[in-house]
């Protein structure tokens, strides 16, 4: 087997995967708030499946891999190291990787039905592609076919500044702006930023994410715009990101947030706001964009990753 875990700023995610006729499944999969001691978590998770072979490991962290392999979690002070994680899992080395970059390295290994087909044309299968979620944070990362089969590249674009449009959108940025300082992708495109945006438009009245979508869908003035701003923003940034990196392979939206709107998420303005690029409209327009509803691909990633370095 092989021991798989997704740390993010709130949930970790650990479980075991292995090969079946359709690609990975996964095993034992547990839940929980995110600790500072993940290798106890481990360790705390192989006991309680004891018995269990570990032949390798692979984790994924919400932040940057810094030169050491450590990953320092950027929205909570978590420290992943790969030689604890490798002693907790009780193998010799353990893959430690950004977990956008482990969502790229699954979107070739996803069953078809777990990718929403959300507009644009069909995707270049030769082309570079672009993950990016909403979550916690808002993570990026950019992949492509090679010829050894699929390379992912993880990167901040989350923390790339944010750029207004039009006057709505300049005049809820300056408010962003003198209440938190730089604005950047993430300060809106997340749980938090959702959060944000609502208080930038309610004078600093403060709700949670889940209570604002909610109240959202019942018709709340408000919080209706909130989510409508944050839906248009999101496109404008997965449409520069699709600029940036040439993502005719597309764009596959996925993190906590998108794929749990379900049929609330306004497509329709979502490609509005990645389509308005002239002289690239025509060109972005073609580009397709997908939802991305399979529960955990970050563990399916990782699994492909453990598996091509066992």
């Amino acid at each position: 087997m092989i021991l798989v875990g997704d740390v993010g700023g709130t949930c970790t995610r650990l479980a075991f995967a292995a090969r079946d006729g359709q690609g990975w499944r996964l095993s034992a999969l547990e839940v929980f708030a995110t600790t500072a001691d993940t290798a106890a978590a481990i360790a705390g998770f192989l006991k309680r499946n004891a018995g269990t072979n570990v032949r390798s490991a692979a984790f994924c962290g919400a932040g940057p891999v810094a030169s050491d392999g450590s990953i320092q979690l950027t929205n909570t002070h978590v420290l992943l190291k790969p030689a604890e994680l490798a002693r907790a899992a009780g193998v010799a080395r353990a893959v430690l990787v950004n977990d956008f970059g482990a969502v790229a390295e699954a979107i070739p290994r996803l069953p078809p039905q777990s990718l929403v087909h959300c507009g644009g044309g069909k995707p270049l299968t030769s082309a570079p592609i672009v993950v990016l979620g909403p979550g916690t944070g808002l993570g990026v990362a950019i992949a492509a076919p090679h010829a050894q089969g699929w390379i992912s590249i993880a990167g901040d674009g989350g923390h790339a500044d944010l750029a207004p449009v039009d006057d709505e959108e300049l005049e809820i940025w300056r408010r962003l702006r003198d209440s938190n300082g730089r604005v950047s992708a993430e300060t809106v495109l997340c749980g938090p930023g959702l959060r944000r945006l609502y208080g930038a438009l309610a004078s600093g009245a403060s709700r949670s994410a889940e209570d604002i979508a909610a109240s959202a869908w019942e018709g709340d003035e408000v919080a209706s715009r909130a989510v409508a701003v944050f839906t248009r923003w999101l496109g404008r940034v997965a449409g520069n990101l699709a600029l940036t990196a040439g993502a005719r392979g597309g764009i596959y939206l996925a993190g906590g947030i998108i794929p749990r709107w379900g049929r609330h998420f306004d497509k329709t303005s979502f490609r509005r706001a990645f389509e308005e690029k002239p002289p690239y409209s025509a060109w972005l327009r073609e580009i397709p964009s997908f939802i991305v509803t399979h529960p955990q691909p970050g563990l399916i990633g990782l699994a492909a990753l453990a598996g091509s370095t066992a």
